[in-house]
């Protein structure tokens, strides 16, 4: 498929993903390489033929790569699938299988939760091996709500309440489709006769995301049928927050104990940025998202000077307040 090729209108938002990136994400796309998250699902396909199309144009070098879950009976297919248009794009396509099952069992872990780190510790082993500059994925505005309500209903914080990030730097991940909405996504697909799979795992009431999408999400759609697009200023409004807040950092240092605050740096300054500091340091240790009432929890401890109370944290974090600040350090169950 070629850009010129494609209707006018699909033409154009084509290219407005590359200004998305440019003047939203603060990432240029020409001349770089990626790699393309391709589960053979409607959306990462969509991508895999807007990102073929926008190449000539940018100079692009793709990459995409399939990981086998070993799930499903469909999976064979789906990798298969994979190989098979990928080669009709003269692409290559990355595929390797992972036993997520097993996985999950050994590490005591849900499958869903294996299958995502199996899935993003795949695609940085293919950026990393190939000299790629972004892994590439294909969620767009309608995950982007979803994902507001999740964070919503396990009571995430703020500026985590404004949902997934459009370019992580530090885990080299770009998501250029954040302000197309799944109707988009799908008109696209139909209209360029697009083929694809479809995850019959994605009807499942058994997850959390499938209930709020298609319990959850049709209700608010009826109180306000714009809730896309105001999710989205929301995402923006935590993005510009968070740019702001950055260029204060974490005094934090090293002792003997763990990683520290100090207690100067913690009396002098609002609880608006310790809050802050606390994500900060918390989310430099490893997996494990704290929630908003730990955080503040510690943060009145810290006023209350409650020497000796120590917070446990998801990722088996934890943080205790001393006298000379507060103690950052991994904790053995």
């Amino acid at each position: 498929m070629r850009l010129q090729d494609m209707p006018r209108a699909w033409a154009r938002r084509c290219l407005g993903i590359a200004r998305f990136c440019r003047t939203t994400l603060d990432v240029d796309l020409t001349g770089i390489t990626l790699v393309l998250a391709y589960s053979t699902g409607l959306d990462s396909t969509a991508l895999l033929y807007l990102a073929h199309a926008l190449a000539p144009h940018l100079n692009l070098t793709l990459i995409p790569a399939h990981l086998h879950h070993g799930l499903r009976p469909e999976s064979d297919h789906e990798a298969e699938h994979a190989v098979r248009i990928c080669a009709s794009l003269e692409l290559p396509c990355i595929c390797t299988r992972s036993h997520v099952p097993a996985l999950a069992k050994a590490r005591g872990l849900g499958l869903e939760e294996t299958s995502r780190a199996e899935r993003y510790a795949f695609l940085e082993r293919v950026r990393q091996e190939h000299g790629a500059d972004w892994i590439m994925t294909a969620h767009h505005g309608d995950d982007l709500l979803e994902d507001i309500l999740l964070r919503l209903v396990r009571g995430t914080g703020w500026p985590g309440l404004g949902g997934m990030v459009g370019v992580d730097h530090e885990r080299r991940i770009l998501r250029p489709l954040l302000d197309w909405d799944k109707k988009d996504v799908q008109a696209f697909a139909l209209d360029c006769g697009l083929s694809w799979c479809e995850d019959a795992s994605n009807a499942s009431l058994a997850y959390t995301r499938n209930r709020i999408r298609t319990q959850l999400v049709p209700l608010l759609r009826a109180e306000n049928p714009s809730i896309g697009t105001a999710m989205r200023q929301l995402w923006l409004q935590a993005r510009t927050d968070e740019d702001y807040w950055r260029q204060f950092p974490a005094p934090v240092h090293t002792t003997q104990q763990g990683l520290m605050l100090p207690a100067h740096e913690l009396h002098s300054t609002h609880s608006a940025q310790r809050l802050r500091w606390y994500k900060e340091v918390l989310d430099g240790m490893g997996q494990g998202q704290a929630l908003f009432v730990q955080l503040m929890a510690l943060d009145t401890a810290w006023d209350n000077q409650t020497l000796g109370r120590c917070f446990q944290f998801p990722g088996d974090k934890a943080a205790t307040v001393t006298a000379q600040g507060i103690v950052f350090q991994h904790w053995v169950r």
